[in-house]
């Protein structure tokens, strides 16, 4: 049972993003002036994390053998696809719209797909949180890995979306720049931006230097999702 789990995950994972290729190319069949990489609206860019965090999720459960951790991840990227499913439906969110201008820049090929890695492995460290508050109270002990493992898993899911975050904030500093003429100007995404980085920031500080272990970073992991 759990090999297919994995089995129908890789599937839509191949599935999402062969249908995130197709959406590119038909862009450019509604004109070459609207064509574009299909990462500049709500809708593009839910179905582009479903795939990321899927991903990383099967990257860890090949790398650890943690298939288990899958009913936990798989939870946050099935509330992305149903919100996606709501938002089809009520608002035809699947239609092709052309860019406003200050999206028309190579820097969304870029910028976007890097602060989605980070949304990924964080919302993936939150969910393996929760596995990590589940056996330190005794729930699923047979179930899931062990609290050192559950404990690696989410410290490296952090420290990858951590970096690339960062990645993506100076990328998104240097596309304003190029848009607007300034670096940083204190817009709500903008300050959002910097509490989420802070807040990783100073996980990832009280754990490698504090050394902090244990159920008090698995809660931080999970307010940290509601954070970003």
């Amino acid at each position: 049972g759990a090999s297919v789990g994995s089995g129908l995950c890789w599937a839509a994972v191949v599935m999402g993003f062969t249908g995130l290729l197709v959406r590119w190319y038909e862009s450019y069949l509604i004109g070459p002036d609207v064509g574009h990489i299909p990462v500049s609206n709500l809708y593009e860019v839910f179905i582009l994390f479903s795939m990321i965090t899927a991903l990383f999720y099967l990257y860890y459960e090949e790398s650890y053998g943690t298939r288990q951790l899958g009913a936990f991840v798989l939870l946050v990227i099935s509330a992305a696809v149903a919100f996606l499913l709501w938002y089809t439906v009520s608002r035809d969110a699947a239609e092709i719209q052309p860019l406003v201008p200050a999206l028309q820049s190579w820097w969304m090929k870029i910028h976007v797909p890097a602060n989605f890695i980070g949304y990924g492995t964080f919302s993936l460290a939150a969910m393996v949180g929760v596995a990590y508050l589940f056996k330190s109270k005794g729930l699923l002990q047979d179930r899931l890995p062990s609290l050192e493992v559950l404990d690696d898993v989410m410290y490296k899911a952090i420290a990858v979306g951590f970096a690339f975050f960062t990645i993506a904030t100076i990328l998104g500093a240097l596309w304003a720049a190029e848009a607007w003429g300034g670096y940083w100007s204190w817009d709500p995404k903008e300050t959002w931006a910097l509490i989420v980085w802070l807040n990783y920031a100073a996980w990832l500080h009280v754990r490698l230097v504090k050394g902090w272990r244990g159920a008090v970073l698995a809660w931080w992991a999970v307010i940290g999702l509601f954070v970003t």
